[in-house]
Protein backbone atom coordinates (compact mmCIF):
# COMPACT_ATOMS: atom_id res chain seq x y z
CA UNK A 1 0.00 0.00 0.00
CA UNK A 2 1.32 3.29 -1.04
CA UNK A 3 -1.08 5.39 1.41
CA UNK A 4 -3.30 5.01 3.95
CA UNK A 5 -5.96 7.59 4.68
CA UNK A 6 -7.89 8.30 7.72
CA UNK A 7 -10.28 10.51 9.03
CA UNK A 8 -14.16 11.94 7.51
CA UNK A 9 -15.87 10.77 5.02
CA UNK A 10 -19.01 12.61 3.89
CA UNK A 11 -21.37 14.23 1.37
CA UNK A 12 -21.17 17.62 0.28
CA UNK A 13 -24.31 19.19 -0.66
CA UNK A 14 -22.64 22.17 -3.20
CA UNK A 15 -24.29 25.09 -3.82
CA UNK A 16 -24.51 25.92 -7.75
CA UNK A 17 -25.84 29.36 -7.20
CA UNK A 18 -22.79 31.45 -6.44
CA UNK A 19 -23.60 34.36 -3.91
CA UNK A 20 -26.53 33.05 -2.85
CA UNK A 21 -26.69 32.04 0.73
CA UNK A 22 -27.79 28.65 1.89
CA UNK A 23 -31.27 30.05 2.74
CA UNK A 24 -31.77 31.27 -0.76
CA UNK A 25 -29.99 28.52 -3.06
CA UNK A 26 -31.96 26.11 -4.81
CA UNK A 27 -29.57 24.08 -6.47
CA UNK A 28 -27.60 21.58 -4.95
CA UNK A 29 -24.71 18.94 -6.55
CA UNK A 30 -24.24 16.44 -3.85
CA UNK A 31 -20.81 14.83 -4.24
CA UNK A 32 -18.35 12.81 -2.17
CA UNK A 33 -15.94 14.73 0.34
CA UNK A 34 -14.30 15.04 3.32
CA UNK A 35 -10.80 16.24 3.10
CA UNK A 36 -8.86 12.78 3.82
CA UNK A 37 -11.29 11.18 1.05
CA UNK A 38 -10.50 13.39 -1.25
CA UNK A 39 -6.94 12.73 -0.92
CA UNK A 40 -7.29 9.42 -1.29
CA UNK A 41 -9.59 9.74 -4.20
CA UNK A 42 -6.32 11.79 -5.51
CA UNK A 43 -3.57 9.19 -5.54
CA UNK A 44 -5.75 6.88 -6.89
CA UNK A 45 -6.46 8.63 -9.66
CA UNK A 46 -2.92 9.16 -9.66
CA UNK A 47 -2.40 5.83 -10.24
CA UNK A 48 -1.31 4.98 -6.69
CA UNK A 49 -2.88 2.54 -4.04
CA UNK A 50 -4.53 4.39 -1.45
CA UNK A 51 -6.68 2.97 1.53
CA UNK A 52 -9.08 4.75 3.31
CA UNK A 53 -10.49 4.25 6.76
CA UNK A 54 -13.55 5.84 8.18
CA UNK A 55 -17.16 5.72 9.47
CA UNK A 56 -19.91 6.58 7.42
CA UNK A 57 -23.89 5.70 8.32
CA UNK A 58 -25.30 2.79 7.35
CA UNK A 59 -27.57 4.38 4.66
CA UNK A 60 -27.74 5.42 1.31
CA UNK A 61 -24.90 8.24 1.39
CA UNK A 62 -22.86 5.63 3.12
CA UNK A 63 -23.11 3.49 0.57
CA UNK A 64 -22.63 6.03 -2.03
CA UNK A 65 -19.35 7.21 -0.83
CA UNK A 66 -17.84 3.92 -0.45
CA UNK A 67 -19.44 3.60 -4.17
CA UNK A 68 -17.51 6.66 -5.77
CA UNK A 69 -14.66 5.88 -3.88
CA UNK A 70 -14.20 2.02 -4.89
CA UNK A 71 -15.06 3.70 -8.42
CA UNK A 72 -11.34 5.65 -8.36
CA UNK A 73 -9.67 2.63 -7.21
CA UNK A 74 -9.75 3.20 -3.33
CA UNK A 75 -9.40 0.42 -1.13
CA UNK A 76 -12.43 1.41 1.25
CA UNK A 77 -12.26 0.08 4.97
CA UNK A 78 -15.52 1.64 6.01
CA UNK A 79 -17.29 1.00 9.30
CA UNK A 80 -20.98 1.20 8.80
CA UNK A 81 -22.79 2.92 11.92
CA UNK A 82 -26.59 1.66 12.08
CA UNK A 83 -26.75 4.61 14.93
CA UNK A 84 -25.17 7.58 13.49
CA UNK A 85 -26.90 9.41 9.26
CA UNK A 86 -23.51 9.94 7.41
CA UNK A 87 -22.00 13.28 7.89
CA UNK A 88 -23.38 16.05 5.51
CA UNK A 89 -21.88 19.35 5.03
CA UNK A 90 -23.45 22.15 3.27
CA UNK A 91 -21.54 24.24 0.60
CA UNK A 92 -22.26 27.92 -0.13
CA UNK A 93 -20.36 29.54 -2.80
CA UNK A 94 -19.00 32.88 -3.03
CA UNK A 95 -18.86 34.83 -5.88
CA UNK A 96 -15.43 34.12 -6.19
CA UNK A 97 -15.78 30.52 -5.79
CA UNK A 98 -15.14 30.84 -2.03
CA UNK A 99 -16.65 28.60 0.57
CA UNK A 100 -18.28 28.60 3.81
CA UNK A 101 -19.75 25.45 5.40
CA UNK A 102 -22.06 24.22 7.48
CA UNK A 103 -22.25 20.40 8.79
CA UNK A 104 -25.00 18.22 9.99
CA UNK A 105 -22.44 16.31 11.88
CA UNK A 106 -22.77 12.51 11.86
CA UNK A 107 -21.25 9.21 12.00
CA UNK A 108 -17.59 10.91 10.80
CA UNK A 109 -17.20 11.38 15.13
CA UNK A 110 -17.34 7.92 15.43
CA UNK A 111 -13.96 5.94 14.44
CA UNK A 112 -13.40 3.60 16.85
CA UNK A 113 -9.79 2.68 17.04
CA UNK A 114 -10.16 -1.37 16.03
CA UNK A 115 -10.78 0.23 12.89
CA UNK A 116 -6.92 0.75 12.76
CA UNK A 117 -5.29 -2.14 11.66
CA UNK A 118 -1.57 -2.66 12.75
CA UNK A 119 -0.70 -4.51 9.73
CA UNK A 120 -2.16 -1.54 7.66
CA UNK A 121 -0.06 1.30 8.86
CA UNK A 122 3.09 -0.76 8.70
CA UNK A 123 2.69 -1.73 5.14
CA UNK A 124 1.73 1.80 3.97
CA UNK A 125 4.71 4.50 2.72
CA UNK A 126 2.64 7.30 4.20
CA UNK A 127 -0.80 7.74 7.18
CA UNK A 128 -2.76 10.75 6.24
CA UNK A 129 -4.74 12.21 8.75
CA UNK A 130 -6.56 15.61 9.34
CA UNK A 131 -7.43 17.86 12.11
CA UNK A 132 -11.69 17.12 12.46
CA UNK A 133 -10.86 13.52 13.27
CA UNK A 134 -9.73 15.03 16.38
CA UNK A 135 -12.56 16.74 16.95
CA UNK A 136 -14.45 13.75 19.17
CA UNK A 137 -13.05 11.69 22.05
CA UNK A 138 -12.70 8.32 20.42
CA UNK A 139 -12.04 9.60 16.69
CA UNK A 140 -9.10 11.80 18.50
CA UNK A 141 -7.97 8.39 20.17
CA UNK A 142 -8.08 6.45 16.52
CA UNK A 143 -6.12 8.75 15.10
CA UNK A 144 -3.55 8.84 17.32
CA UNK A 145 -3.22 5.27 17.65
CA UNK A 146 -2.76 4.77 14.14
CA UNK A 147 -0.11 7.87 14.14
CA UNK A 148 1.40 5.52 17.01
CA UNK A 149 1.44 2.43 14.99
CA UNK A 150 3.05 4.99 12.11
CA UNK A 151 5.65 6.11 14.45
CA UNK A 152 7.24 3.05 15.08
CA UNK A 153 6.66 1.89 11.80
CA UNK A 154 8.54 4.22 10.31
CA UNK A 155 6.02 5.02 8.30
CA UNK A 156 5.84 8.97 6.94
CA UNK A 157 2.83 10.89 8.93
CA UNK A 158 1.22 13.53 6.20
CA UNK A 159 -1.44 15.79 7.92
CA UNK A 160 -3.78 18.22 6.19
CA UNK A 161 -5.38 20.62 8.92
CA UNK A 162 -8.68 22.42 8.16
CA UNK A 163 -10.30 25.25 10.01
CA UNK A 164 -14.42 24.48 9.94
CA UNK A 165 -15.87 27.16 12.64
CA UNK A 166 -19.44 25.07 11.94
CA UNK A 167 -18.02 22.15 13.77
CA UNK A 168 -16.55 23.88 17.01
CA UNK A 169 -18.60 25.61 19.49
CA UNK A 170 -15.18 26.82 20.80
CA UNK A 171 -12.75 28.34 18.25
CA UNK A 172 -9.93 27.61 21.00
CA UNK A 173 -10.92 23.70 21.37
CA UNK A 174 -10.51 23.98 17.49
CA UNK A 175 -7.17 25.58 17.19
CA UNK A 176 -5.63 22.88 19.82
CA UNK A 177 -7.04 19.96 17.82
CA UNK A 178 -5.27 21.38 14.58
CA UNK A 179 -2.38 22.21 16.56
CA UNK A 180 -1.80 18.52 17.83
CA UNK A 181 -2.48 17.19 14.46
CA UNK A 182 0.20 19.24 13.21
CA UNK A 183 3.00 18.63 15.86
CA UNK A 184 2.47 14.60 14.16
CA UNK A 185 3.30 15.84 11.10
CA UNK A 186 6.37 14.83 8.98
CA UNK A 187 4.80 16.61 6.15
CA UNK A 188 2.20 19.48 6.68
CA UNK A 189 -0.31 20.87 4.08
CA UNK A 190 -1.94 24.07 5.15
CA UNK A 191 -3.74 26.81 3.67
CA UNK A 192 -2.72 30.62 4.00
CA UNK A 193 -5.83 31.36 6.31
CA UNK A 194 -5.38 28.06 8.60
CA UNK A 195 -1.76 29.48 9.07
CA UNK A 196 -3.08 32.68 10.66
CA UNK A 197 -6.09 31.05 12.52
CA UNK A 198 -3.47 28.79 14.15
CA UNK A 199 -1.23 31.78 14.68
CA UNK A 200 -3.37 34.91 14.99
CA UNK A 201 0.00 37.11 15.81
CA UNK A 202 1.34 36.21 12.24
CA UNK A 203 1.21 38.13 9.05
CA UNK A 204 -0.20 37.25 6.68
CA UNK A 205 3.30 37.70 4.63
CA UNK A 206 5.09 34.74 2.98
CA UNK A 207 8.26 36.13 4.82
CA UNK A 208 6.29 35.34 8.17
CA UNK A 209 5.40 32.07 7.05
CA UNK A 210 8.58 30.05 8.71
CA UNK A 211 8.30 31.93 11.97
CA UNK A 212 4.40 30.87 11.87
CA UNK A 213 5.50 27.20 11.27
CA UNK A 214 7.52 26.88 14.31
CA UNK A 215 4.99 29.00 16.62
CA UNK A 216 2.77 26.21 15.50
CA UNK A 217 4.89 23.42 16.26
CA UNK A 218 5.78 21.77 12.84
CA UNK A 219 9.24 20.37 13.00
CA UNK A 220 8.66 18.18 10.39
CA UNK A 221 10.48 17.37 6.88
CA UNK A 222 8.10 19.37 4.32
CA UNK A 223 5.84 22.10 5.07
CA UNK A 224 3.40 23.38 2.20
CA UNK A 225 1.35 26.37 2.63
CA UNK A 226 -1.26 26.91 -0.50
CA UNK A 227 -1.89 30.46 -1.27
CA UNK A 228 -5.16 30.10 -3.51
CA UNK A 229 -5.00 31.53 -7.02
CA UNK A 230 -1.39 32.68 -5.73
CA UNK A 231 0.27 29.80 -5.93
CA UNK A 232 2.01 27.99 -2.91
CA UNK A 233 5.12 28.41 -0.71
CA UNK A 234 7.11 25.98 0.78
CA UNK A 235 9.85 24.97 3.07
CA UNK A 236 12.00 22.21 3.35
CA UNK A 237 14.58 21.84 6.51
CA UNK A 238 16.55 25.53 5.25
CA UNK A 239 15.28 25.65 1.98
CA UNK A 240 12.06 28.12 1.04
CA UNK A 241 10.60 28.70 -2.07
CA UNK A 242 7.55 30.16 -4.03
CA UNK A 243 5.54 28.64 -7.44
CA UNK A 244 2.98 30.20 -9.00
CA UNK A 245 -0.30 28.24 -9.79
CA UNK A 246 -1.88 28.28 -13.26
CA UNK A 247 -4.12 30.85 -13.97
CA UNK A 248 -7.87 29.37 -14.97
CA UNK A 249 -9.82 31.54 -16.58
CA UNK A 250 -13.17 30.04 -15.39
CA UNK A 251 -13.26 28.95 -11.03
CA UNK A 252 -16.33 26.52 -11.08
CA UNK A 253 -15.56 25.73 -7.24
CA UNK A 254 -12.96 24.78 -5.50
CA UNK A 255 -13.72 22.47 -2.90
CA UNK A 256 -11.14 19.76 -3.15
CA UNK A 257 -8.17 21.65 -4.37
CA UNK A 258 -6.11 21.55 -1.45
CA UNK A 259 -6.69 18.10 -1.31
CA UNK A 260 -5.80 17.61 -5.00
CA UNK A 261 -2.48 19.75 -4.00
CA UNK A 262 -1.59 17.86 -1.28
CA UNK A 263 -2.32 14.19 -3.17
CA UNK A 264 -0.60 15.04 -6.06
CA UNK A 265 2.74 16.34 -3.58
CA UNK A 266 2.72 13.00 -1.78
CA UNK A 267 2.42 11.35 -5.00
CA UNK A 268 5.71 12.63 -6.29
CA UNK A 269 7.54 12.83 -3.22
CA UNK A 270 6.63 9.14 -2.88
CA UNK A 271 8.29 9.02 -6.34
CA UNK A 272 11.54 10.20 -4.84
CA UNK A 273 11.28 7.71 -1.79
CA UNK A 274 10.06 10.40 0.13
CA UNK A 275 13.58 11.27 0.83
CA UNK A 276 13.24 14.79 0.88
CA UNK A 277 16.40 16.02 2.02
CA UNK A 278 17.81 14.66 -1.27
CA UNK A 279 15.75 16.22 -3.70
CA UNK A 280 17.38 18.79 -5.85
CA UNK A 281 16.29 22.63 -4.92
CA UNK A 282 15.09 22.76 -8.74
CA UNK A 283 13.00 19.27 -8.23
CA UNK A 284 11.43 20.31 -5.04
CA UNK A 285 10.20 23.25 -6.68
CA UNK A 286 9.03 21.38 -9.57
CA UNK A 287 7.34 18.92 -7.39
CA UNK A 288 4.97 22.25 -5.59
CA UNK A 289 4.22 23.64 -9.01
CA UNK A 290 3.34 19.98 -10.08
CA UNK A 291 0.49 20.29 -6.75
CA UNK A 292 -0.18 23.71 -8.14
CA UNK A 293 -1.75 22.47 -10.95
CA UNK A 294 -3.53 19.77 -9.38
CA UNK A 295 -5.32 21.92 -7.56
CA UNK A 296 -6.06 24.57 -10.15
CA UNK A 297 -7.37 22.01 -12.17
CA UNK A 298 -9.62 20.74 -9.59
CA UNK A 299 -11.32 24.03 -9.28
CA UNK A 300 -12.85 24.03 -13.02
CA UNK A 301 -15.65 21.72 -12.28
CA UNK A 302 -18.20 21.14 -9.35
CA UNK A 303 -17.29 18.31 -6.63
CA UNK A 304 -13.70 17.11 -5.67
CA UNK A 305 -13.37 13.66 -6.77
CA UNK A 306 -14.72 14.39 -10.60
CA UNK A 307 -12.68 17.19 -10.89
CA UNK A 308 -9.46 15.55 -9.41
CA UNK A 309 -6.86 15.12 -11.84
CA UNK A 310 -5.14 12.28 -13.75
CA UNK A 311 -1.43 12.37 -14.25
CA UNK A 312 -2.41 13.14 -18.00
CA UNK A 313 -4.59 15.99 -17.06
CA UNK A 314 -1.67 17.91 -14.90
CA UNK A 315 0.96 17.18 -17.74
CA UNK A 316 -1.09 19.07 -20.44
CA UNK A 317 -2.06 21.72 -18.19
CA UNK A 318 1.56 22.57 -17.07
CA UNK A 319 2.30 22.03 -21.37
CA UNK A 320 -0.37 24.49 -21.63
CA UNK A 321 1.07 27.05 -19.35
CA UNK A 322 4.27 26.36 -20.96
CA UNK A 323 6.34 24.52 -17.66
CA UNK A 324 6.20 20.96 -18.89
CA UNK A 325 7.28 19.49 -15.75
CA UNK A 326 7.55 15.79 -16.72
CA UNK A 327 5.39 13.00 -14.93
CA UNK A 328 5.29 12.67 -11.64
CA UNK A 329 2.49 10.02 -10.94
CA UNK A 330 2.50 6.70 -9.85
CA UNK A 331 4.08 5.13 -12.29
CA UNK A 332 7.78 5.88 -11.06
CA UNK A 333 8.40 8.18 -13.44
CA UNK A 334 11.48 10.59 -12.13
CA UNK A 335 9.86 14.14 -12.20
Amino acid sequence: MDVLCIGEALIDFVSRERGKTLISAAQYTAATGGAPANVAAGLAKLGRDARMVATVGDDTFGRKIAHDLAEVGVDCAFRYDAEHFTTLAFVKQGTGGDRDFEFASGAHDYLLPEQVQAGDVQSAQVLHFGSISFRSAVSRETTLKAIHLAREAGVVCSCDPNWRADLWEDANAGRSAMLEAVGHADILKISDADLVFLCPECAEEEEDFSEALGKIGFQGRLAAVTLGPAGAWYRAGDRMGKVSAPRILVVVETTGSGDAFAATLLDSLMTHGLDIASIPDDTLRTLVQRACAAGALTATGYGAIPSLPTPEDIDAMLRMVGTNEGSGGGNGDDV
